[in-house]
């Protein structure tokens, strides 16, 4: 080979060379330039789902004032979903998944009164007793779980049987105060012995308890900290029912089943009882049980709220006090979906 034909081989590869290094950069650019669009891209669809999940708690708020004066039937501006939607909210019935429709997004709404869930300062023996039997917890535990609940939240210093105040070992550790005071929010049950995450959201009793092959469903969903010792009968799950002391499954399933009005079929507008008589009735309870329930109690309620934008879903879960008219927002926090 020629001098020259070498020259003109090395030059034609530096070419080449030269043109994969500039296509490697150019898809490398068009690709961060495509990246940053999609990044930006989501960056404004969460704000916009987020601006709609702070809207759906408006508008849930709107719903429940006007479902207190809702008449029995729909006026020509009010659509039917709507209207029933409002029925059952003025009966206490739970609204789980309600959608608005816009022109951005979608926003998803559920709306309960928090007497759906029992007050966990309210709990008797045998009600935690029954609570933690049905999420799974052996009965080795119960009372322990419940003598160190029981010194968390009374007045004095004085230590139950197998309870426990600030001077056991498990608070000197943590050097974490005994409140002795009712508990304020959920958060708080997990700083009291024994209640452990697994205890108040679910998983295995590893921790704390070296029980790793045993699990539980939780309790913390079952649990608020607000309102009265009643349970909403008209909106409280089938597992919360099932927390009541003495009440049997098949008599929650009846309950649950008569939820569906006179006419068989729940999503409309006379779903839920009308007073609480018709509940027991329908439980086969005993009027002596009456004390327990409450209906259309939405002193304190409960709104998660949820916006979609093209796929990407922001949510927000509002707590407030209804009084008379006047809705007062007492916890906000706002979810990652």
């Amino acid at each position: 080979m020629t001098t020259r034909n070498r020259k003109q081989g090395s030059a034609l590869m530096l070419a080449l060379v030269t043109i994969v290094m500039i296509s490697t950069l150019l898809i490398s650019f068009i690709f961060r330039i495509r990246m940053e669009s999609d990044l930006a891209a989501r960056e404004r669809f969460g704000l916009k789902a987020r601006h709609l999940s702070l809207g759906g708690q408006e508008y849930a708020k709107w719903m429940l004032l006007q479902a207190a004066s809702v008449g029995n039937e729909a006026d020509d501006d009010t659509e039917e979903g709507l209207f029933v939607a409002m029925k059952n909210l003025q009966r206490g019935v739970a609204i789980r998944g309600y959608v608005i429709e816009t022109e951005e997004g979608s926003i998803q709404l559920s709306i309960s009164p928090e007497s759906s869930r029992r007050n966990v300062n309210t709990l008797s023996d045998p009600d935690w007793e029954q609570m933690l039997e049905n999420s799974g917890v052996p009965d080795d535990y119960h009372a322990q779980l419940i003598a160190a609940f029981r010194d968390w939240t009374d007045e004095d210093e004085a230590t139950r049987l197998l309870g426990a105040e600030e001077d056991d070992s498990y608070y000197q550790d943590l050097e974490l105060p005994v409140k002795n005071d009712p508990v304020e929010s959920l958060t708080e049950l997990g700083m009291i012995r024994g209640f452990t995450k697994a205890i108040l959201y679910g998983g295995s009793l590893e921790d704390y308890y070296d029980e790793p092959e045993i699990f539980v469903s939780g309790i913390a969903g079952l649990l608020t900290v607000y309102g009265d010792a009643t349970v909403n009968l008209n909106s409280a799950s089938k597992e919360v029912l099932m927390s009541l002391s003495g009440i049997r499954e098949e008599q929650v399933d009846q309950i649950l089943e008569g939820r569906s009005g006179a006419d068989g079929e729940f999503g409309t507008d006379d779903d839920g009882y009308s007073d609480i008589t018709q509940g027991l009735a329908a439980g086969g309870l005993s009027s002596e049980t009456q004390e327990l329930f409450s209906l259309s109690n939405f002193n304190w309620v409960r709104i998660v709220s949820i916006g979609e934008v093209a796929g990407i879903r922001k949510g927000s879960l509002a707590i407030y006090e209804f009084d008379n008219g006047e809705i007062t927002l007492v916890s906000y926090e706002e979810r990652e979906l």
